[in-house]
């Protein structure tokens, strides 16, 4: 008898063991809270677009994920602090075009995505505009380009951000034209130009330009692959004839690299979870934004192609690196 209790105690002991294993501890994820880093201020649309979908994340992974902003150097301070993170799920970016066009921008960029970072996946598209100022001339896209190429160099755009700076440089070498770029602090300081007739075009959020149009902006077009259903009379840039222009920025999730599978796998679930809720999904597109979910490898595709196209496109133009 105690020959045979002594042989199912052992017994037990190995069970208990095997189930703590470090390959099965792996498999459970999360057993902490995660942290949702965003790269910019609270308030802008990372910040607001991270907090909708940590609300609803927080119920199917069954554990708090905390909203944290790490502002700063572009987007290159909340990169780091997630690449210098344990990779082990409990810490995602919300990343998207700082670190797309990084290497069109910077000799060394702070950090490479396709070195440190893994995708989870895609949440929204931040679907933009171009606009021009009510009394410019133009009243579309086709009667702008036909305009700036009777006077090259006369048609300004306000550029506000770096990413706009390589999409002022696509449309100029796919339009051929020469609009002339006006670099600016801000939207507010280039909206105060655009109000006083002293620069003539403007890329900015639909979202933002949603107060202005028809009082004080008109739009001419559209980014991305189609168009709006807020917007469905302004074309797109690729209907407009710019062949293959279907750029623009958008968000999505990424954690350090060497992140395990099953932690990929669960954050991309409650993330697509999360973008499949009616009432999340009405929220996003209530604030202009468009929900598209993509599978880790779909997303890391998508980044890399515009990753290298735009570094084309700042190769092509001339832009200096810094």
């Amino acid at each position: 008898m105690f020959i045979r209790a002594l042989k199912t105690a052992i017994a037990a002991t190995v069970l208990s063991a095997a189930a703590l294993s470090p390959a099965a501890a792996a498999d459970k994820f999360p057993e902490q809270p995660v942290r949702l880093v965003v790269v910019y201020q609270a308030g802008g649309a990372n910040d607001i677009v991270a907090r909708i979908l940590a609300e609803h994340m927080s119920t199917t992974l069954d554990q708090s994920v905390m909203v944290l902003n790490r502002p700063g150097a572009a987007g290159a301070v909340g990169a780091q602090y997630v690449v210098n993170s344990a990779a082990d799920g409990h810490t995602v970016l919300m990343g998207g075009a700082p670190l797309v066009v990084a290497r069109a921008l910077y000799n060394k960029p702070t950090v490479d995505f396709r070195e440190s970072l893994d995708t989870i996946g895609k949440a929204v598209n931040l679907n933009l505009v171009l606009v021009a100022r009510n009394e410019f001339p133009a009243d579309s896209f086709e009667q702008l380009v036909e305009m700036e190429k009777k006077s090259p160099g006369d048609v300004t755009m306000a550029v506000t951000a770096s990413t706009y700076e390589l999409y002022h440089a696509r449309i100029n070498g796919l339009a051929g034209t020469d609009i002339l770029k006006v670099p600016y602090p801000g939207v507010p300081a280039a909206m105060n130009d655009l109000n006083g007739n002293r620069v003539d075009l403007l890329i900015d959020t639909v979202a933002a330009q949603q107060p202005f149009l028809g009082k004080s902006t008109k739009p001419l077009a559209v980014f991305g692959r189609q168009r709006l259903e807020s917007m469905p009379d302004v074309p797109t840039l690729s209907e407009l004839g710019l062949e293959g222009f279907d750029d623009q920025p958008y968000i999505g999730m990424l954690v350090p690299k060497g992140t395990p599978k099953h932690a990929i796998d669960t954050l991309n679930a409650s993330l697509n979870a999360a973008l499949s809720d009616p009432g999340v999904k009405k929220k996003l597109e209530d604030l202009y934004f468009t929900v598209e979910s993509s599978t880790p490898e779909a997303f890391y595709k998508e980044m890399e192609a515009d990753s290298d196209k735009l570094f084309q496109v700042a190769e092509e133009a001339g832009i200096e690196k810094q």
